[in-house]
């Protein structure tokens, strides 16, 4: 047997977990259930979903306040730089 509790997995009593007196027949042994990785693998989901939003939404903003910038740029003084560069191509 491989594992620690493959005994009890097959239903096989060892002698230590039968009380003295009692026929073995008539033991029933309880195990604990395995542990639950449910709670862990939606956690891990659900911080991978909020980071991918977090950058999503950064690049939006990123991407507004860049074209904000460029259309504020001729207004600042930069007019005579956009127009010689039109010229140039």
């Amino acid at each position: 047997m491989r594992h620690p509790t493959a005994q009890l997995s097959a239903n096989h009593r060892p002698a230590e977990l039968i009380p003295p007196g009692v026929h073995p027949g008539q033991v029933v042994v309880i195990q604990a259930p395995g542990p639950s990785y449910a709670g862990r693998i939606l956690l891990t989901i659900a911080i991978s979903g909020g980071t991918a939003l977090v950058i999503v939404v950064l690049a939006f903003a990123f991407q507004t306040a860049a074209a904000a910038a460029a259309a504020a740029v001729p207004t600042v003084g930069g007019a005579s730089v956009s127009i010689n560069l039109a010229r140039k191509r």
